[in-house]
């Protein structure tokens, strides 16, 4: 009977992982793009370990193997600087049969700037079959580092000098705002991102949002040519309202746009040939990551499908199910062994805790470019690995003995006799994550417009300590409440914390527990902070943004939350539930025996 209920959460426990794996990946078809080539993509040769803010820049060899990878799928580039070993770009992609939008980078360093004019100048006269148009400055304006009168001296430098058009860019709001640059340049180049947009819109309606944001700009501006100069989609990083990065969505986002802009008349540039890590510094972990190819330089997705999110779920599944294998085999050489129901629940908990492990090691593999996210990343696993192997250990102890005892009330900061070396590691995560979990809930709230929210690694204690507070309360001893089970301080031990004395209310019990008053009221309060915040449009857009606040608010679709922000805030939640569960114990009513203060241990222990 006991092989037959093992055998049977075995596979239930293989099903279910498999599952998570192959149900998010299956393929998304695609049907072929009209045109063949992208017209045009945005380059920044840089690899990893380069970086303009280390001044390290690529090599020519560097730049001309990329130009070759591009060639077959684009008719043509646009740069962003004329200096920083691109001014070799123009012989290389003449080479290759490229035509090149050629971009001069302004900042509030004049001294920089006249060596970009210069250069964007001389490259333009030398190669004008090449360079068939030339953008002077890109959202400088929007940075503010200079005025508009000092962007429309540059540009009529380089009008005077050059024979192709000239162009400014910017996001297309900014046009709107200073619409006397238009009378300077040739062309508009307007930025289209609906991802940044201060009212976000989702993959689904993204192409409908630029082609209304386009014919704004054409009415303000008519007769005058419009080049979109970036588009695109993310493919790692967080969510802004409606707008989720994803490979799949990338793939959807540039497969409509391109659609649209055949059946509009778009003359566009896609934001960009390459992954960028060392955007992260400015932009976060989703800066570095608008490429189509990745910075390996492997092309992410066929625009002609199938896509498929995570090419390499197979692996993982079996990862996965290898290592909740090695934790139940790990688990069958503890003394005393649960029944067979015990085992039953013990395989599912290895299980889910190990696919979720999986996943948070994944996420941290990609997307990481910095010393200071991998660091953070790392000790973010440490931390979850060691409480997960505590939480199935206690999960264990309980479901093989005959029952729980019970123990006076005691905080997290007052030590407890004998306490084991997992008990203590158990306890230190589960603080630690909650800490953790308070400070990045706050800096989300606060600053959190290019910070990831780390659901990927506070899932696994969530579930965990949730799961493990739950098989307690099944095993409490006569008297205790549920609560009891699920309090903090005693979760890792082999008994149920009473109260004794009671409180009497909660801020009686917050002074008696102070660490863990801070952390559950804290992360309950983020929680509700998260949902204001973030949970259906980023806050901070509709209050910096360039819309009236009444008016964006109008804007927002209420029926398109944030589900990743809303994820976090209910995360926040349980793990807000055992440090409060310690509070409701200090404040409930004594319990018949636990007056004494003796520790009493139950038959079996």
């Amino acid at each position: 009977m006991r092989l037959l209920t093992i055998l049977a959460a075995l596979l239930i426990a293989g099903l279910a992982n498999l599952a998570v794996w192959s149900l998010p990946n299956r393929p998304v078809p695609l049907e072929p793009p009209p045109g063949g080539k992208l017209k045009s993509v945005s380059f920044a040769p840089f690899r990893d370990g380069q970086s303009p803010l280390t001044q390290t820049f690529p090599t020519t060899a560097q730049i001309e193997e990329d130009l070759a990878a591009l060639a077959p799928q684009v008719a043509g580039i646009r740069t962003y600087t004329s200096l920083e070993g691109l001014e070799a770009v123009p012989e290389l992609a003449r080479r290759h049969g490229l035509q090149v939008t050629m971009g001069a980078w302004l900042s509030s360093k004049p001294d920089k700037n006249e060596k970009e004019i210069a250069s964007l100048i001389d490259l333009a006269n030398r190669y004008p079959e090449t360079i068939t148009r030339v953008i002077v400055g890109n959202e400088v304006l929007l940075r503010r580092e200079l005025t508009p009168e000092q962007v429309a001296g540059y540009i009529d430098r380089v009008k005077a000098a050059v024979k192709q058009p000239v162009s400014y860019a910017d996001v297309w709001e900014w046009w709107l705002k200073y619409p006397q640059i238009a009378d300077h340049v040739d062309y508009l180049t307007i930025h289209l991102l609906p991802y940044w947009e201060d009212v976000p819109a989702g993959v689904e309606g993204a192409t409908e949002r630029i082609r209304n944001s386009y014919r704004i700009i054409a009415k303000r501006f008519p007769g005058k040519p419009i080049l979109v100069g970036e588009t695109g989609w993310p493919t790692e990083g967080r969510s802004r309202g409606a707008a989720v990065p994803g490979l799949v969505n990338k793939a959807k986002f540039v497969n409509g746009f391109v659609r649209l802009a055949r059946q509009e008349g778009f003359d566009y540039n896609v934001i960009e040939a390459f992954d960028q890590g060392w955007k992260a510094k400015l932009e976060g972990t989703v800066g570095g990551h608008w490429g189509l190819y990745g910075a390996d330089r492997e092309a992410k997705f066929s625009l002609a499908g199938p896509v498929v999110e995570t090419k390499r779920w197979p692996v993982l599944a079996a990862v996965s199910g290898g290592v909740a294998v090695l934790l139940v085999l790990g688990l069958a050489l503890l003394r005393p062994r649960p029944t067979a129901r015990g085992w039953f629940v013990l395989i599912l908990l290895a299980q889910a805790l190990s696919t979720l492990f999986v996943r948070a090691v994944h996420a941290a593999m990609h997307g990481k470019h910095y010393w200071q996210d991998v660091t953070l990343s790392a000790g973010m696993l440490g931390l979850t690995g060691v409480l997960s192997l505590a939480v199935l250990v206690t999960a264990h102890r309980t479901l093989a003995t005959g029952g729980l005892a019970r123990e006076p009330l005691a905080g997290l900061r007052r030590p407890r006799p004998a306490l084991s070396l997992v008990e203590k590691a158990g306890r230190v995560c589960m603080v630690a994550l909650g800490a953790v979990a308070l400070v990045w809930s706050l800096l989300i709230v606060f600053d959190g417009r290019y910070r990831d929210f780390p659901n990927v690694y506070l899932l696994v204690p969530a579930v965990g300590l949730l799961a493990l507070g739950a098989i307690r309360a099944a095993r409490r001893p006569p008297g205790a409440e549920p609560r009891d089970a699920l309090a903090a301080s005693g979760l890792f031990r082999p008994a149920v914390p009473v109260a004794d004395p009671p409180a009497g209310n909660l801020w009686q019990a917050a002074r008696r527990l102070p660490v863990e008053a801070v952390l559950g009221f804290g992360l309950l309060l983020g929680a509700v902070l998260t949902v204001v915040a973030e949970g259906f449009v980023p806050l901070e857009s509709l209050i910096y943004g360039q819309l009236p606040f009444l008016e964006a608010l109008h804007e927002v679709d209420w029926t398109l939350p944030n589900w990743e922000a809303l994820a976090w805030a209910v995360l926040q939640v349980l793990l807000a539930k055992p440090f409060v569960a310690a509070l409701l114990t200090a404040r409930g009513r004594a319990h018949a025996g636990a007056g004494s203060g003796a520790w009493v241990r139950m038959p079996g222990e």
